[in-house]
C-alpha cells in the first residue's frame, strides 16, 4: 500500500518537517524573549520598592542614633541617663542602651532602660564579646557605625561613633533592639494589604527573621540587603501574584516546548497512522484469506464426507443395516456441521452489513439455555462431551432475541469442545444486583494471556490452536450478540486450569 503513494509525498513531508521545525524554533525563541523581558520589568520594580522599603529602616534607625549621641553630654555622662529615660520610648524606642567609651575602650558612661540584672548581663556581653568586634581605632570622627551581628544566640545591633571631647578620642555607643524593630517596625513598614505575604526579612543564612516564605515565588524573589546597619539581614519581597506567575512561567515554558514538540509530533503521527492503516490493512486481508481458506475447508470436508458416504449408499455398495444405519449417522452429522457452519457465515455477513435485527422478549433464561445444548447435543455425543447445566436460584427476567441467544451459546459450547481437549464442560448461569451471568467452562489448556483480549476480534485465532478446524468468527459473534444485548462478553482462565468464555445480561 505504501508503495503506492505519490512520489510527491516523499518529498512534502521532509519539507513540512522542517517548516515545521523552523516555525516551532522562532515560536519559542520569541516566546522566551517576551516572558524574559516581563520578568525583568517585574524584577526591576519590585527592586525599587525593596530599596525604599529598607531605606526607611535606615533612616529610622540612624535618626535615633543621631538623637542620642546629639544630646549625649560627654562633659557630664553620669546625668544623661536621667535626662534620657524618661522620653526614650518616646523618642528613641529601639535604642536600649547608650555607652560612652574612652580611648582605651573603657565605659566611662552607661545609661540603659533595662533592669539591674540585664543591665549586668548586657555590660558582661558588651565586655566580653562585642567590644573587640567595634573597629574603634579605624572609625573616623563624627561619622556613624554599625555592628551587625549574632552573639550569645541572639541578634544584636550596635551604633558608634568617634567622637573628640577636651583634646581626647571618645566614643559613644548605642545599642538597639532589634527585637523591637521587628515587632514593631516592620508590621508599620509592611502594612499594606499585600505585605504579609509578599515581604519577608530572612538573616545571612536564609533563616526568616520576619514574614512569611516566599519559597513558592520562585524566580520572582528580589532580595535587597540592609547596607549599613542590620547588614546581616536582608529584605525580601516578591509581587502578590508571584505564585501564579511561577506556576504560569512554567506552564508557558512547558507549552513552548510543547508547541516545538507538537509540530513535529502531528507530522509522525500522520505517519504513524498511514503506517498502521496500512499494517492493519495487511493482517486483516490476511486473516480474511485465512478465513476464505478455513471456511472453504471446513465447507469441503463434511460437503465430501456427505458426497462419499451418499454414493455408497445410492449404489448400495452396503452388504449389512448396521453399516447403512452408520453411513446415515455419518452423513446427517456432517450436515449438522455444514448447516451450522453455514448459518454462522450468514449470520456474521448480517452483522457486518448492519442488517441483522433483534426481536427482544422477557424470557426465563433457563429454557433458552436447554434448547441451546439439546441443538448441540448431537456434536457433544459424537464427539463423546459431557456437558452440565448449573442454574442460580431465583434467576430474573431478561430481554433477550432467544434465538441469538441460542446461537451465542452454541458457538459458546462449540468453542470448549475444540479447545477443551476432551474435557468435561460446564454452563453455569448466575446473577448480580443487575445482570445475568452466563459461563461456559473447559477443563483444557485454556487461553494464553496474550491473547485473552484478542480472542473477540473478527477472523482472529490463536497461534497456538490453528491447526484446529475453525473460522474464526464464532466468538465474534458471541460479542456482537451480547453487545446488541446491552450486555458484554469477557474471558478467562480459571484458577484450577481450563479456560471460561461467558457474556452478561442487563436483568429486567
Amino acid at each position: 500500500m505504501l508503495r503506492r503513494l505519490p512520489s510527491i509525498y516523499f518529498v512534502l513531508i521532509p519539507a513540512l518537517t522542517i517548516a515545521a521545525g523552523v516555525l516551532g524554533y522562532y515560536t519559542y525563541l520569541t516566546a522566551s524573549r517576551f516572558a524574559r523581558l516581563n520578568e525583568e520589568a517585574i524584577a526591576a520594580s519590585s527592586m525599587l520598592l525593596a530599596r525604599e522599603k529598607v531605606e526607611n529602616i535606615e533612616r529610622y534607625v540612624i535618626q535615633q542614633d543621631n538623637t542620642v549621641f546629639t544630646d549625649y553630654p560627654l562633659d557630664d555622662p553620669d546625668s544623661f541617663e536621667e535626662r534620657w529615660r524618661p522620653t526614650s520610648i518616646d523618642v528613641t524606642p529601639s535604642v536600649r542602651s547608650v555607652l560612652l567609651l574612652n580611648e582605651h575602650a573603657h565605659v566611662v558612661g552607661f545609661a540603659s532602660r533595662a533592669g539591674a540584672q540585664d543591665r549586668r548581663d548586657f555590660l558582661d556581653l558588651f565586655l566580653q564579646d562585642v567590644v573587640q568586634e567595634l573597629e574603634l581605632d579605624d572609625a573616623p570622627l563624627n561619622r556613624l557605625k554599625h555592628l551587625h551581628g549574632r552573639f550569645r544566640d541572639r541578634s544584636h545591633l550596635f551604633s558608634y561613633m568617634a567622637v573628640r571631647h577636651e583634646g581626647r578620642r571618645m566614643f559613644l555607643v548605642a545599642h538597639h533592639d532589634t527585637g523591637f524593630i521587628v515587632r514593631s517596625q516592620f508590621p508599620t513598614l509592611f502594612s499594606t494589604e499585600e505585605g504579609r505575604s509578599t515581604y519577608n526579612v530572612v538573616d545571612i543564612d536564609n533563616r526568616r527573621v520576619y514574614g512569611a516564605s516566599l519559597a513558592s515565588a520562585g524566580d520572582y524573589v528580589v532580595g535587597h540587603r540592609f547596607p549599613t546597619t542590620l547588614y546581616q539581614w536582608r529584605l525580601q519581597i516578591a509581587p502578590q501574584q508571584a505564585t501564579q506567575l511561577e506556576t504560569q512561567g512554567r506552564s508557558g515554558r512547558t507549552v513552548q516546548l510543547g508547541s516545538l514538540g507538537l509540530s513535529f509530533a502531528v507530522i509522525l503521527m500522520g505517519i504513524a497512522f498511514l503506517l498502521y492503516a496500512a499494517s492493519k490493512e495487511r493482517r486483516l486481508n490476511e486473516m480474511k484469506s485465512e478465513f476464505i481458506a478455513n471456511v472453504s475447508h471446513e465447507l469441503k470436508t463434511p460437503l465430501s464426507v456427505v458426497r462419499m458416504f451418499g454414493e455408497m449408499l445410492l449404489t448400495e455398495r452396503v452388504r449389512t443395516p448396521e453399516k447403512q444405519k452408520q453411513y446415515l449417522e455419518i452423513i446427517c452429522r456432517e450436515s449438522e456441521r455444514l448447516s451450522g457452519l453455514i448459518e454462522n457465515v450468514l449470520d456474521f455477513a448480517a452483522l457486518e452489513r448492519g442488517k441483522q435485527k433483534y426481536d427482544f422478549h422477557e424470557r426465563d433464561i433457563g429454557p433458552v439455555l436447554a434448547q441451546a445444548i439439546d441443538a448441540f447435543r448431537y456434536r457433544l455425543e459424537e464427539d463423546g462431551k459431557r456437558v452440565t447445566l448449573e442454574l442460580a436460584e431465583n434467576l430474573p427476567m431478561v430481554a433477550i432475541d432467544e434465538q441469538s441467544i441460542v446461537l451465542a451459546v452454541v458457538n459458546l459450547l462449540d468453542n470448549a469442545v475444540k479447545y477443551g481437549e476432551g474435557s468435561a464442560i460446564e454452563v453455569s448461569v448466575t446473577c448480580s444486583a443487575r445482570s445475568v451471568h452466563v459461563r461456559v467452562r473447559d477443563h483444557g489448556p485454556g487461553i494464553p494471556i496474550e491473547d485473552l483480549r484478542r480472542i473477540f476480534e473478527r477472523f482472529y485465532r490463536t497461534a497456538r490452536h490453528r491447526e484446529v478446524r475453525g473460522s474464526g468468527i464464532g466468538l465474534a459473534l458471541v460479542k456482537h450478540i451480547a453487545d446488541a444485548h446491552g450486555g458484554r462478553a469477557w474471558a478467562a482462565n480459571a484458577e484450577d486450569g481450563g479456560a471460561v468464555v461467558a457474556f452478561t445480561l442487563p436483568a429486567v
